[in-house]
């Protein structure tokens, strides 16, 4: 488990019981990506800790209101129409946070040393000359 239940009342100031505590955890390994067994990183340790125990709070009242709330974003009446909304109804807001900062979801930028293009170009340019005067060699 990600979080222990004296780790939900002191983080959200929430009193749970296993049950819910077990529920909270699915939701976030289904959100996060990853199951406990493979995360070893103590800091996505850290940040999960905290996104079962957002999630526990979120769940506080009826912990199974989350499986059973529609995603309905707007309702009119006259004609009875309803716009099905994008956002994560079943996820906690600040357990959604927290997921977003373990290191499997952070951006892969990957950076290059800066190039003397010039150089480069002179380098690229003589190579060539040199394959066009000894194609015959081949």
């Amino acid at each position: 488990m990600y979080a222990t239940i004296n780790d939900v009342d002191e983080i959200a100031g929430v009193s749970v019981d296993l049950s819910t505590l077990k529920k909270a955890q699915a939701i976030i390994e289904t959100a996060s990506g990853r199951p406990e067994e493979l995360v070893t990183d103590p800091t996505d340790a850290i940040w999960l800790r905290k996104a079962v125990a957002y999630q526990c709070a979120y769940m506080e009242e009826d912990p199974t209101s989350v499986f059973e709330q529609p995603n309905l974003e707007s309702y009119s009446h006259g004609d009875d129409k309803m716009v099905m909304g994008t956002k994560k109804v079943w996820l906690s807001p600040l357990a959604q946070e927290a997921i977003t900062r373990v290191s499997w979801r952070k951006s892969r930028f990957v950076s290059f040393p800066p190039t003397n293009y010039r150089k480069e170009k002179r380098r690229q340019d003589c190579e060539t000359s040199w394959m066009r005067n000894r194609w015959w060699s081949w």
